[in-house]
């Protein structure tokens, strides 16, 4: 297979799977903001809701005062894929983080999840601007085969 990064592409077997993650820092309001892309693969007939509640779980196990502040359904991009949507906070190294993350499935086996972290709560325009970011995400070709 073709994989793609965003310095070029290199050629892997067919049964390579990208559990690869992205971190970009966006330093976007008070507080900052940053952008984290995980890739996973998905459970046999695990739905998001049940991958979201997974992922849940193992947070809960790694941080102190995990709080859900709202759970929403989303469409991404012009694809309009269904997502959902979780805000959270908690508690890491004794310093509270806030999190909204969006978890989709771009294809069959894969769930990608798009976590934006601040060290405040997030602001209108910090929100606005995860909206716009949703709003942009394009499947590439391999996606959508």
């Amino acid at each position: 297979m073709k994989y793609q990064i965003n310095e070029g592409s290199f050629i892997l077997p067919a049964t390579a799977q990208d559990r690869s993650v992205n971190m970009l820092l966006l330093n976007y309001g008070p507080g900052g903001l940053s952008l984290v892309v995980t890739r996973e693969q998905a459970q046999q007939d695990e739905d998001l809701e049940g991958f979201l509640t997974r992922q849940l779980r193992t947070l809960g196990t790694q941080v102190k005062e995990l709080k859900q502040h709202g759970r929403r359904d989303v469409l991404v991009g012009q694809a309009q894929l269904p997502g959902l949507q979780i805000a959270t906070s908690f508690k890491q190294n004794n310093v509270r983080v806030h999190q909204l993350q969006t978890v989709f499935q771009p294809t069959p086996d894969t769930m990608l999840v798009l976590t934006l972290t601040c060290a405040a709560p997030l602001t209108q325009e910090q929100n606005a601007y995860a909206e716009q970011l949703l709003a942009s995400f394009m499947p590439n070709d391999q996606a959508r085969n």
